[in-house]
């Protein structure tokens, strides 16, 4: 009888991008690469064609302010719309008197963005698709990274599935979709898994 004991909750997600790595397909080649991050920034880097790309984790907050020529008050608007941030001046209306005058778009970091959720099989940091992504009964099958994979090829495959003594109730296995848990369908993920395991990396 196999047995395995699951893992913390956040060992493979999207903040894996911080230790481990998030292998994914390069946009350029369609080859493997790797999106990896730390406080301030997000990085892709290509193992077949050396494509590499840089994000800018920080989250920044962008505001209009200015001195009102009608009414002479001081205020200050925020600017909600990503499009309208990249310009350096732009026309708004006074808050207090609804005067449109033109004023300098101000930027001013508010901290560093967290990482969302692996949504339809793309990391958060690029929006790109995941290397190990299969597909069982149209609902997407995938792995952040082989030792991701790995546990869950040991996890779904085991016959007795115990949580860690002493952690918190969730557990690496939360993530996964009943789908993937259902008894029935269980051989043929593992069977789809161990596909992907053997494909090139």
């Amino acid at each position: 009888m196999s047995r395995i004991i699951d893992k913390p909750y956040f060992t493979y997600s999207a903040y894996s991008a911080l230790t481990l790595g998030i292998q994914a397909k390069c946009p350029k080649c369609q080859g493997a690469g790797v999106v990896t991050a730390d406080r301030d920034n997000a990085f892709f880097r290509c193992h077949g064609c050396g494509h590499q790309m840089t994000r800018d984790r920080t989250v920044y907050r962008y505001a209009v302010h200015n001195q009102c020529r009608h009414c002479g008050r001081y205020y200050r608007v925020e600017i909600q719309d990503e499009a309208k941030q990249r310009f350096p001046v732009l026309h708004v209306a006074c808050p207090y008197c609804k005067s449109r005058m033109p004023g300098e778009v101000l930027r001013t970091a508010q901290g560093f963005s967290y990482a969302d959720e692996i949504r339809e099989g793309k990391e958060p940091y690029f929006g790109l698709e995941l290397w190990f992504l299969s597909y069982f009964q149209g609902k997407p099958v995938w792995a952040i990274n082989r030792e991701h994979l790995a546990y869950l090829i040991d996890y779904l495959s085991a016959d007795l599935r115990e949580k860690p003594f002493g952690l918190p109730k969730r557990t690496q296995a939360d993530h996964l979709p009943t789908f993937m848990k259902t008894a029935k369908n269980r051989e043929r993920i593992v069977k789809l898994l161990k596909k992907m395991q053997g494909g090139a990396d």
